[in-house]
């Protein structure tokens, strides 16, 4: 397996002297359209590491990325890969509370931003002894040396990505660069879309592995190039097709966010006009969030595009995928075949709630190095058999596909984001006038799943916490991690047990 493990540095090296006047980056978010070759790129990346090596960024060190989606966060990262540093992205929306325990958490040597942040992020940073450097993200990149001038470094570049477990406390997945980077060319291989002149247009968040890794990373793979825009919005769906035939875009990756929403505007297409789009998509992925079989059935038959479906984790990458060509075993609850360099394993789960289920276990030569602790060191759940228990409960079915029936663990997948509930629930008990928060999920049209939060209030006092709840989590957590709605109750209905019967709870909520 450790075959497979590539160099990112090497690969893109070689790409670059292959091709090296190829468009790698365009802007997509203003008028000018600006395009970064590929050896536009590697100079950037060059540059970067130099500008770093004189802020006193040593190999090893970590960088905070605290940046909008843009140009200059996709050269920052590639440079923090190339330059052997460890890579901490946050939402530059994130909350000062947020900001703050992630510095704690991954203690990092310089913090990359814009001037744009809020004034309360930018007293967080003032407050530390953390070096800020302000970037523009205009693609002038004059903040950066002319000169390049750098010492290479053989250490590993590792990724933090922000998540949390069962107790709220914050965690980093820890993933190694090359590896992120060898499972990329793995998935691209496997599809056969390597060197395939695709153009994919990247709208997911750059604090996360949709933006970094599916819409930056894989791109850069295929030797392909990547328009790079904000994350997506309602502004994204109304702009959707112009957008494409704008930029020649040619290779889709949709969350069932944007599928869903796609499906509901195509009311105002003409037929002829929605199929014709099928001719300008050569590739179109799917995956982030659960979708049903229907909604994708009826994608293909609105647009004549058929969407390909993938499960993966931030801790695994992928785990199947679905080929145009190999399409035998499509059903509800079904993501595909499990991929060639991927064992999977089925355990019985004991707990009460999914008594009778099986927990997906993966082993694959891309896992993640484990969850970051405050301490500085790193927990790695894999097995001594090196398989990862995933959370997700599922089943094989014919020709090597998996099902995916529910998740064993309170985590759900808002809109291609995870949001940990129990996170939600210790957060909101915080508040000095509640009792007791419950977090239960629920389906939404377009965000796939989110959630209701249930308050017991302490003081039994409603019309008090309900003129302050509210305004008090926005301040306290990134705006999509914000409940669909706030629900107070005197008390929660329980078992005999004690345990809170949370689907009671909705019966009174929805």
């Amino acid at each position: 397996m450790s075959s497979l493990i590539r160099s990112f540095k090497k690969d893109f090296l070689e790409i670059v002297a292959k091709q090296p006047n190829a468009p790698a980056l365009i802007d997509g978010k203003g008028d000018k359209n600006h395009v970064v070759s590929y050896a536009d790129l590697s100079n950037l990346i060059d540059r970067a590491i130099s500008l770093l090596q004189k802020k006193g960024i040593s190999a090893g060190d970590t960088i905070l990325s605290l940046m909008p989606n843009s140009i200059e966060t996709l050269v920052l990262f590639f440079a923090s890969i190339k330059g052997s540093y460890n890579f901490a992205p946050l939402p530059c929306t994130a909350s000062k509370r947020e900001l703050e325990r992630w510095m704690l958490l991954t203690k990092p040597k310089i913090c990359l931003t814009t001037d744009l942040i809020n004034d309360s992020n930018k007293e967080a940073l003032v407050s530390t002894e953390i070096t800020t450097l302000i970037i523009d993200v205009d693609t002038s990149f004059k903040w950066l040396p002319e000169k390049v001038q750098f010492t290479e470094s053989d250490k590993p570049s590792l990724i933090y990505l922000s998540t949390s477990g069962t107790t709220g406390e914050p965690k980093a997945v820890v993933i190694d660069a090359n590896v992120l980077w060898s499972s990329g060319y793995a998935f691209s291989k496997h599809h056969s879309i390597i060197n395939s002149n695709l153009v994919f247009w990247n709208y997911l968040s750059m604090s996360y592995l949709g933006g970094l890794f599916n819409l930056a990373m894989i791109p850069l793979c295929t030797s392909g190039s990547v328009v790079v825009d904000e994350p997506f919005s309602g502004k994204t769906f109304l702009q959707f097709w112009p957008f494409v035939e704008r930029f020649n875009i040619n290779t889709l990756w949709l969350v069932p966010t944007i599928m869903k929403g796609l499906i509901t505007l195509s009311a105002r297409l003409k037929p002829e006009i929605a199929l014709g789009y099928k001719d300008k998509i050569k590739t179109c992925f799917l995956g982030t969030a659960p979708i049903d079989l229907a909604t994708k059935q009826q994608f293909t038959e609105l647009f004549g595009i058929m969407p390909l479906e993938n499960f993966a984790l931030s801790e695994t990458t992928f785990v199947t995928s679905e080929k145009i060509d190999e399409i035998t075993n499509r059903a509800e609850n079904s993501v595909g075949e499990i991929l060639p360099y991927v064992d999977i394993k089925f355990n019985l789960v004991s707990d009460e709630e999914n008594a009778g289920h099986s927990e997906v276990y993966v082993k694959s030569p891309f896992l993640f190095e484990g969850y970051l602790q405050e301490g500085g060191e790193v927990k790695q759940l894999v097995g001594a058999d090196g398989y990862l228990p995933t959370g997700d409960l599922g089943r094989l079915g014919d020709n090597n596909t998996l099902f995916i029936t529910g998740r064993s663990r309170d985590i759900i997948k808002k809109g291609g984001y995870f949001v940990p509930l129990r996170e939600i629930e210790i957060l909101s008990q915080q508040h000095e006038e509640v009792s007791e928060a419950i977090a239960v999920k629920i389906e939404h049209q377009f965000y796939g799943e989110t959630y209701i939060l249930f308050i017991k209030p302490s003081n039994g006092n409603r019309e008090s916490i309900e003129t302050n709840f509210n305004s008090w989590l926005h301040e306290n957590l990134v705006k999509y991690k914000w409940p669909e709605k706030v629900v107070f109750v005197e008390e929660f209905p329980r078992t005999v047990s004690g345990k809170v019967k949370k689907h009671m709870l909705l019966k009174v909520g929805v």
